[in-house]
């Protein structure tokens, strides 16, 4: 498991690192308890996008019902698999079993626990990729998403070469106000082999208004949200979210 090193006095930058062994991680069962800060991009998109780019599964295809989607985008210094970064996905919402219900579509962590856990637990259809979190001034964070680079021709990975997922420059304000999902609740639906999980995750945090001052996107790994204008875009710190036990029904 990636384990995240502790802050060097001479440095601003915290990176995350998904170089981990995969042999003997240790189960870790729901419920999750994460704490640390974060980023909440709130969007509209157009059925269009999330057609053409939004990577849903088969079994919603056809279904996007509009709605809010989102991205988050957080720096886990707690949880019960240890501390990890975060980039996901929500397009919004879809219709199933005549309810209205989110799927997160695309995720990337730091850790190979959360990545199996994650799996295992709710069906969230976690990648591994590497983190780093670096704080340019009291209010201004960049963060940068990456993987190791591979060949297009022989999908050989390139020794000491990365790939750039995404990378932003985020400007935070001052004014703080509460958040919480109760306000706007992403009940999940993911679907793995043969069932069905369904999660109501919980959040809930210190919240004050952002902007992005600078953001790019490999569409090839990650919906190319920067064609797309958010609605808002809120810091959350401190945030903490409960995961809890997924209710899974069989096929």
């Amino acid at each position: 498991m990636s384990e995240k090193k502790s802050p060097a006095k001479k440095s601003a930058a915290i990176k995350k690192s998904s170089a981990a062994k995969t042999s003997s991680i240790p189960k870790v069962p729901a419920p999750w308890n994460l704490t640390g800060h974060g980023y909440i991009f709130l969007y509209k998109f157009s059925k269009k996008f999330i057609e053409q780019s939004g990577n849903v599964p088969d079994f919603l295809s056809g279904t996007f019902q509009g709605g809010f989607g989102a991205v988050m985008l957080v720096d886990y210094e707690k949880s019960d698999a240890g501390p990890y970064g975060e980039f996901l996905f929500i397009p919004g919402k879809f219709k199933f079993n005549k309810k209205r219900l989110n799927n997160i579509s695309k995720i990337y962590v730091s850790s190979i626990a959360s990545v199996q856990n994650g799996h295992a637990n709710w069906a969230i259809p976690k990648e591994l990729a590497d983190f780093k979190f670096t704080k340019l001034d009291d209010s201004t964070e960049q963060i940068t998403i990456t993987q190791p680079a591979q060949s297009k021709k022989t999908s050989v990975t390139k020794t000491n070469s990365t790939d750039t997922i995404a990378e932003f420059t985020i400007k935070s304000g001052h004014l703080h106000f509460p958040v919480s999902t109760k306000l706007m609740p992403f009940p999940l639906v993911q679907k793995q082999d043969d069932k069905l999980f369904f999660t109501n995750f919980f959040g809930k945090g210190r919240g004050s208004l952002a902007k992005i001052k600078s953001i790019k996107i490999n569409g090839d790994q990650f919906p190319d949200i920067s064609i797309c204008k958010p609605i808002a875009v809120i810091k959350v710190d401190p945030f903490d979210i409960t995961f809890p036990e997924a209710v899974i029904q069989t096929l």
